[in-house]
């Protein structure tokens, strides 16, 4: 006679077998019902499991800062429609340490196209201001200058060519120029010539034994001949011959020649900017014009410097922007 009890299937349990020594044992595992136990109905809806997490709030994006893209509080973006310093072209002529490091905070400000000219070598006279290395002792400068553009932004492709320079049509052009002559004004470095138009804009600076002198801002065409740079140059006060001053200033070169770059940079950017936003071309006209001598350790101080033209008939005519007195 058969029982009434319920038929229950058997259910095999299994167990793992114990980890060997030096093994951490397994996680335990849900596994089949004890012998005996009642089969889950799959039917019957069993805990809700969690759900996921609330998500809090979202991680502020990275902020990269640089040309063209907006840099962190504070820094405002360019507005829509404003000139960019992409727009801006430099020919420098002449890479002597302040004008060459003032090439380098042009790409940093922006500005990639760099046309850059100088064959001569790396000397001693030129370092200090950050944009030679020793390793570059010998080297033509331009070479040198081009390789540190590139490695700094690979965006810029710097050349070195005065033929390959835009034209007056294109605005935001000018020509940024650095001499270096001895004490009595006489050029150290070859003249680079007829290079540039007429009507391009022209920011130069010349370096003599103690101080670097500015020259003003000018036409190319009324660039100053190497006359009216011998007799101005010539003029340059000394500098103070005390004890103190002579160590604070030879100490305080480097700096003072990276400062004196970092101004010829933000003038140059200036001198640009009116033909990219709808401002007039240099003017011509008459005015002997001065000049400004800087001299280490404090490159925020300056000298006026009046501009010798008696040698030469160059400057007849001519207009310098900025002359005082």
């Amino acid at each position: 006679m058969g029982s009434s009890r319920p038929h229950v299937p058997e259910v095999l349990v299994t167990r793992s077998p114990a980890p060997p020594p030096g093994f951490p044992a397994r996680p335990a595992r849900p596994g089949p019902v004890r012998r005996g136990g009642a089969v889950p109905d799959p039917t019957v809806p069993g805990p809700a499991a969690p759900g996921p997490a609330a998500p809090g709030p979202a991680a502020p994006a990275p902020v990269r800062s640089g040309p063209g893209r907006p840099g962190p509080v504070g820094d405002a973006a360019p507005a829509a429609g404003l000139p960019r310093p992409e727009e801006v072209h430099v020919l420098v002529l002449g890479l002597d340490g302040i004008t060459a490091a003032a090439a380098l905070h042009l790409l940093r400000c922006g500005v990639l196209s760099l046309n850059v000219n100088d064959p001569g070598p790396v000397t001693e006279t030129d370092l200090g201001t950050g944009a030679y290395s020793r390793g570059d002792l010998g080297r033509p400068r331009e070479a040198a200058l081009r390789g540190r553009l590139r490695a700094q932004d690979p965006r810029c492709a710097p050349v070195s060519g005065p033929e390959l320079f835009p034209g007056p049509l294109l605005p935001g052009c000018l020509v940024l120029r650095g001499g270096v002559h001895d004490a009595g004004g006489r050029t150290l470095r070859p003249d680079p010539g007829d290079v540039a138009a007429p009507e391009h804009p022209l920011l130069s600076v010349h370096s003599v034994p103690g101080a670097v002198v500015r020259w003003p801002v000018v036409a190319w065409a009324h660039r100053p001949c190497p006359d009216c740079l011998r007799a101005t140059l010539a003029a340059v006060p000394r500098a103070g011959t005390g004890r103190r001053e002579q160590v604070l200033a030879a100490w305080a070169r480097p700096a003072f020649g990276a400062a004196v770059a970092a101004r010829l940079a933000a003038e140059a950017l200036a001198v640009a900017l009116p033909s990219l936003d709808g401002g007039r071309p240099l003017p011509g006209g008459g005015g002997p014009g001065r000049a400004e001598v800087l001299r280490p350790p404090f490159p925020a101080g300056s000298e006026p410097l009046a501009i010798d033209r008696r040698s030469c008939l160059c400057g007849l005519g001519q207009d310098l922007p900025g002359a005082r007195g």
